[in-house]
């Protein structure tokens, strides 16, 4: 009996420093995995450490692009609010905080394609300093531009968007007398009467629009070979024997 109270005391000793060791030690082995080990998610991909990144506020021009991705991709009547305000991950008070209403954003899309589309090319080309021969061949090149197809679209819309409308209509009436007064200032430059400055920058200007839609889908001539023949149509010098209308 005296044997066994010793080997049960020893036994009791023995397990309570077994006991110690796996409070001290194990939470340091597991501590040291687990800084080794990176966090991985139910598929087995290491998971990045989250950020939290602050976007910038939008701007009036923001809702002016997305607006236009839907009134190419859809038309007019889907450029709603709540859309927009979907598409760009806001609530309807920054739409507030930019427009009144629905009509002023309208407003401001036509007035950033007159400007864009427009005034801007114009003032571009003619900054150049070029002569105005050189400007003809630079406006009558813009259809085979890189990034003209996503303009075409743009101008396809509104078009077919003023067709419908009065609003849209008239802004893309005073476009168009707008680039066309710009070609007839660069036939007058070349010494060109007015009347006969008018008819050729009608035919320019129809040249230009409808290489911008048959380009896309007719087998034609390369860029500078159909810039060539244009040139060579509308500043063609007019016979002086031949009768005049």
């Amino acid at each position: 009996m005296f044997h066994l109270s010793i080997l049960c005391n020893k036994l009791f000793l023995w397990l309570n420093a077994k006991s110690i060791l796996r409070i001290l030690v194990v939470p340091r082995i597991s501590q040291k995995h687990s800084e080794k080990k990176p966090e991985t998610s139910a598929k087995g991909q290491r998971r990045s450490p989250t950020k939290r990144i602050k976007d910038a506020p939008l701007k009036e021009q923001d809702w002016v692009d997305a607006a236009i991705q839907i009134l190419v991709r859809d038309n007019v009547r889907g450029i709603k609010i709540d859309t927009l305000c979907k598409s760009l991950g806001v609530t309807k008070g920054s739409f507030y905080w930019h427009f009144a209403t629905r009509g002023e954003l309208l407003l401001a899309m036509l007035s950033n394609w007159r400007r864009r589309m427009t005034i801007d090319v114009i003032r571009s080309i003619t900054r150049s300093g070029a002569e105005a021969r050189q400007q003809l061949r630079s406006l009558l090149s813009l259809p085979r531009q890189p990034k003209s197809p996503a303009f075409a679209q743009i101008e396809f819309s509104i078009r077919d968007w003023g067709r419908r409308v009065e609003m849209p209509h008239q802004v893309v009436e005073e476009v168009d007398k707008i680039r066309l007064n710009y070609f007839e200032n660069l036939f007058l430059e070349q010494g060109l009467p007015r009347h006969e400055a008018r008819e050729r920058a009608y035919v320019t200007y129809c040249l230009m629009m409808g290489d911008s839609i048959l380009h896309h889908t007719l087998e034609g001539v390369s860029s500078d070979r159909f810039v060539d023949l244009a040139m060579e149509l509308v500043t063609k010098q007019k016979d002086p024997a031949a009768p005049s209308n």
